[in-house]
């Protein structure tokens, strides 16, 4: 008998058990900051952003079909804006424009979907592999503009945020980033799941199994397509804008690499493309292979860990969350009440 049982089209979220076990690790990450060394809370805070990318990338790929290789612009526009509103002398915009960690963070997330809005229409006239072509000729374009306006991004030397928020000797900055960070990624979970599980989520299906059926039975490709799009590329500056913050240091070259994008959507692939709790198996599996690795074959690590990743596109293509659906979760058919009616009618 297996652990878990769901209704058919259920959602594993419901199930009280899987609740429980959820409150029980938001609670145990709370802690984090407060248990652990600040190596280790900076680890746990970058699988947090991953998971965000992860999450926030399954809605436009996984939900709506249409692989995007952009997604590290967003994240990195996210970045640059924030930083730009918690210390505007640093691109040397007046003081006035100044605003609280909170609302520079809320503003990046807001221009990176106002960046989508502005691109979508244009870049969904291209499908398919030409589509993920554009998005990432779009992201290579945004880097290289970043990275000529040094007055902007500071070059090569990078762009250093001055936005401390701890609270004294008790609370440190990190921590304090930790726990926002936590937080952004609830909201970023619980915002995708009732998307994916409402009418627009149903819409992302639709032209995600059969673009020209959709059509011809109402559903407009566009309008599912550009939300999809624009709350993938909000979290994503979201994300973007937390991890500015909590290094306290961002640079064009790095932060609007397109490492951001590939790490986004091996997280996917590694935990399960199409399902919400693939991010978070996908983002742990991620950060142990990424830091394990290392310490065990050197060098080789970036080696032994595409090897690894293609043997997963392979052999479990549905993910680490595949892999648990199937041993550790019933679907309840309603074969049991219906079974005995159509036996004893055959019967008679």
């Amino acid at each position: 008998m297996s652990l878990l049982q769901r209704a058919p089209g259920g959602s594993l979220a419901e199930d009280r058990r899987v609740q429980a076990l959820g409150v029980v690790a938001v609670l145990a990450l709370a802690a984090v900051p407060f248990t652990t060394t600040d190596a280790l809370t900076g680890l746990i805070l970058t699988g947090l952003v991953y998971i965000m990318l992860g999450v926030s990338w399954d809605l436009i790929a996984g939900y709506a079909g249409q692989i995007s290789l952009g997604h590290a612009a967003f994240f990195g526009m996210g970045a640059f804006v924030s930083a730009w509103l918690t210390t505007p002398g640093g691109a040397g915009l007046p003081p006035s424009v100044q605003l609280p960690l909170l609302a520079a963070i809320l503003v990046g997330g807001i221009a990176s979907a106002l960046i989508a809005l502005v691109i979508g229409p244009i870049i969904f006239r291209l499908t398919g592999h030409y589509f993920a072509i554009g998005t990432l000729a779009l992201a290579a374009v945004i880097e290289l503009v970043m990275l000529d306006r040094r007055d902007l991004t500071g070059g090569a030397t990078g762009y250093y945020i001055n936005a401390d928020i701890g609270l004294g000797e008790m609370v440190s900055h990190g921590d304090m980033m930790f726990l926002l960070t936590l937080l952004a990624t609830i909201v970023t979970v619980a915002v995708t799941y009732y998307i994916a599980r409402g009418p627009a989520g149903l819409g992302m299906k639709a032209i995600h199994d059969d673009e020209d059926a959709a059509s011809s039975l109402g559903v407009s490709p566009l309008k599912y397509k550009m939300y999809a799009f624009v709350v993938s590329s909000f979290f994503a500056g979201i994300a973007g804008a937390l991890y500015a913050h909590h290094s306290l240091y961002i640079n064009a070259q790095s932060t609007l690499a397109v490492t951001w994008t590939v790490d986004s959507l091996i997280v996917v692939v590694l935990g399960g493309m199409g399902t919400l709790a693939g991010s978070f198996f996908g983002a742990a599996l991620f950060l142990l292979l990424d830091n394990g690795l290392s310490a065990l074959v050197g060098g080789l690590a970036t080696t032994v860990e595409g090897a690894l990743i293609i043997l997963f596109i392979i052999f479990l293509p549905s993910g680490l969350y595949g892999l648990i659906e199937d041993s550790l979760v019933e679907e309840l058919t309603g074969s049991g009440s219906d079974g005995d009616v159509d036996a004893e009618v055959a019967n008679d």
